[in-house]
């Protein structure tokens, strides 16, 4: 009986020491963080209107995070928050769908820019100001049907 006590008494100490390293680890690897971004879009001179937007979190050793997506509204402006845990500063970037090619909405081809909002913005909010999407990114993608 003595020897169950103790063994009982001992599993419960290791059980404690666990949740107590979990719940510091957990505290420490990970505070949450967030952003906001606003901007306004146009494709050539026209607000552009319904463009998807989406916010992502650069991450090293996995995939990326999406933390968070909208829509432009009928004057081509958006906000868009997004929030994570993280243990470093995040790393976050906007991807825009949209069909902007040379001023002129053409739906034969799907276009994703990609643009790195500034790290220094964390808790803050980025304000992109006016892209005009008929301009491409060096981060451009373009993938027609």
């Amino acid at each position: 009986m003595d020897v169950c006590i103790r063994e009982f008494t001992m599993l419960s100490y290791q059980l404690l020491l666990l949740l107590t390293i979990s719940s510091f680890t957990y505290g420490f690897l990970g505070r949450k963080k967030n952003i906001t971004v606003t901007g306004e879009l146009n494709c050539g001179r026209n607000y552009y209107s319904n463009v998807k937007v989406e916010l992502w979190e650069a991450d090293t050793f996995d995939r990326d995070d999406k933390l968070n997506s909208t829509q432009t509204d009928k004057m081509g402006q958006f906000t868009v928050f997004g929030s994570t845990r993280e243990i470093r500063n995040i790393e976050p970037y906007l991807k825009v769908h949209h069909f902007c090619k040379d001023g002129q909405h053409d739906v034969r081809c799907e276009i994703t820019d990609r643009f790195d909002v500034p790290k220094q913005y964390q808790g803050k909010t980025y304000r992109l100001g006016l892209v005009d999407l008929s301009t491409p990114t060096k981060k451009r993608k373009t993938k027609c049907h």
